[in-house]
């Protein structure tokens, strides 16, 4: 599960909440009208289970959320509601597992800049896989795979084959700004 804070427009507002109301996966739904500053618009937030995030992350885009107020995305750690229960027990299986596309897109812009430890890694695994295939040996192939930093690269290739967006720069609300966001829910 995820908790969205966002600043909606005024005039925006009603749709967007008429859209999150009509979702099931949508929850603790709060609405506080004229209340935000810089920029000025309405505080909405609520929790959404995983399933249904990228959906509703694309739907406040479109409705031009993203553009004209902001959206900041925090994972819930702990949530005691059985509603939530519930709601994530109907989702799909394949949707309770897929990645929050928004996350990972921050968590690969943050990664942007590899420190020298990262190539070292990278040499490491590159050497260990090597000696696997000339030795024959899936041990050294599967410790390559675990001692090698390049996922963040594996989510960027995987996600521009699906056919979405490519990473840019990544506007401040969207920054991942520690290591505590390469935690997957």
């Amino acid at each position: 599960m995820i908790h969205i804070r966002a600043v909606s427009p005024s005039e925006i507002t009603p749709e967007l909440v008429a859209s999150l109301a009509g979702r099931p996966g949508v929850l603790n739904l709060i609405v506080l009208d004229g209340v935000a500053r810089k920029p000025n618009g309405d505080a909405v937030e609520f929790d959404v289970i995983t399933a249904d995030a990228n959906e509703v992350l694309d739907g406040m885009r479109t409705l031009g959320v993203a553009r004209r107020g902001s959206i900041v995305v925090e994972d819930v750690g702990t949530e005691l509601s059985e509603r939530a229960d519930e709601a994530e027990a109907r989702a799909p299986r394949a949707l309770r597992l897929s990645p929050v596309w928004e996350e990972a897109e921050a968590r690969i812009r943050a990664g942007g800049r590899y420190p020298p430890s990262w190539f070292i890694l990278l040499t490491i695994a590159g050497l260990i896989a090597a000696v696997g295939i000339f030795t024959n040996s899936q041990i050294l192939i599967v410790g390559a795979m675990v001692v090698g930093p390049e996922y963040a690269a594996i989510i960027s290739v995987a996600r521009h084959r699906q056919g979405g967006p490519r990473p840019g720069p990544a506007p401040a609300q969207r920054r991942c700004p520690s290591a505590s966001c390469l935690r997957s829910s």
